[in-house]
């Protein structure tokens, strides 16, 4: 019986960043001289190479398969990250896998972008308010002086 699921796959390799002395005994050690690579994957089943995945999500049932970063993330949450970056891969996917789950993803990511601006804004303008000058401080300053 073969698995037919489509799953996303995830992995990540360490590089050292541009201009990084790698020929210096400990330059692994800081993590500023890192990056890292993702390199994702859709795909029907799972293959004997995605044993080395750090991430694997079961699009078919809307489950974590792997998460080598953290067990205690929901489908959801990591499922979002994936969307954010890769929506236009995943719309084609979700969009004929279950295009009931994507509308609601969707709709909870707009939620969230709405109120991260709106409290961005909120803080912009505590700032504003907090850091002006009254104008008739600044004419009497200049009548006087």
């Amino acid at each position: 019986m073969s698995n037919k699921n489509i799953y996303l796959v995830a992995q990540y390799f360490m590089k050292p960043k541009a201009h990084v002395r790698t020929h210096v005994k400990g330059w692994m050690d800081n993590p500023e001289n890192i990056r890292y690579d993702e390199k994702v994957e859709i795909s029907r089943g799972l293959r004997s190479k995605d044993v080395n995945a750090k991430i694997i999500l079961d699009l078919t049932n809307k489950q974590v398969h792997r998460n080598g970063f953290a067990t205690d993330r929901p489908f959801d949450e990591i499922f979002k990250y994936f969307f954010a970056n890769y929506n236009e891969y995943i719309i084609k996917v979700m969009g004929q896998l279950d295009p009931v789950y994507l509308d609601q993803i969707v709709t909870e990511l707009e939620k969230e972008i709405a109120a991260t601006e709106q409290a961005e804004q909120a803080a912009l303008e505590a700032s504003i308010t907090e850091n002006q000058i009254p104008l008739g401080t600044i004419n009497s300053e200049k009548v006087q002086a």
